[in-house]
């Protein structure tokens, strides 16, 4: 078995994106632990070990929306719209490149678009901690992942309906209601829009927030929601294809 070659904090801190005090507190918490320690007490990565890390794309997110102090590689972070539609032009640019997804690329771009943009939209001069979302994808396994750590979609949908009160009420009401053309609630009304792409094409979606998550599927025409098991306050999609 060839030797695997080791790298240091600073360039394992380089290649994810995040600091080197960033590594030490992932190393204490049992995140991400180098593979040994040199003679002279420093820290070593395996190559390998970094890039299987990076490749984690749903492990990495729900695990920045459920920590009370996230961190994320800096290559998944979008602080702002503009900063998220550059990044989804450069997806669409890569899905355009694969002749086998030429029928739903652009069906693609869509979804994550809409999920992205409701992030921002919803969550506008609302933010509880950190503004902006995670979005990454893998064209080889076939996945989009976004996440925010925003207000959650039922804390949303309260400000036209009061009466809502459950996290699996109001994806449904996301999913499936037109709920008024008034900002932000119009904003919302795009998850009907991803819905109906899901139906009609051989894509996937998970979505989850709060207690609840909501799986979608081609000719779907029931939703499939239940309770989750690790709550959050934001939102976390994964797109399958």
């Amino acid at each position: 078995m060839p030797e695997q070659e080791l790298i240091t904090i600073g360039e394992a801190s380089e290649i994810l994106g995040v600091s080197i005090d960033t590594l030490r507190r992932w190393d204490k918490s049992g995140k991400l632990s180098p593979v040994k320690t040199s003679d002279a007490g420093y820290r070593l990565y395996a190559r390998s070990q970094i890039e299987l890390f990076l490749n984690d794309l749903f492990g990495l997110a729900k695990d920045w929306v459920s920590r009370d102090t996230p961190e994320i590689p800096s290559k998944f972070y979008c602080s702002n719209s503009a900063t998220f539609q550059t990044k989804l032009t450069q997806m669409q640019d890569l899905l355009a490149g694969v002749k086998e997804l030429s029928p739903i690329f652009s069906l693609l771009v869509a979804v994550a678009g809409e999920i992205g943009n409701n992030s921002f939209d919803h969550n506008l001069g609302n933010w509880p901690d950190i503004p902006g979302i995670f979005f990454a994808y893998d064209i080889h396994k076939r996945n989009i992942v976004l996440a925010d750590r925003g207000l959650g979609i039922l804390a949303t949908l309260k400000r036209v309906k009061p009466d809502l009160n459950t996290d699996e009420r109001a994806l449904e009401v996301a999913f499936t209601e037109i709920i008024s053309g008034r900002s932000p609630e119009s904003r919302g009304n795009g998850l009907k829009f991803v819905r109906k792409i899901v139906a009609e094409n051989p894509i996937g979606l998970l979505f989850q927030t709060g207690v609840a998550e909501l799986i979608l599927t081609k000719d779907s025409d029931i939703l499939d929601i239940k309770s989750s098991d690790e709550p959050f306050r934001g939102c976390l999609a994964l797109i399958t294809f």
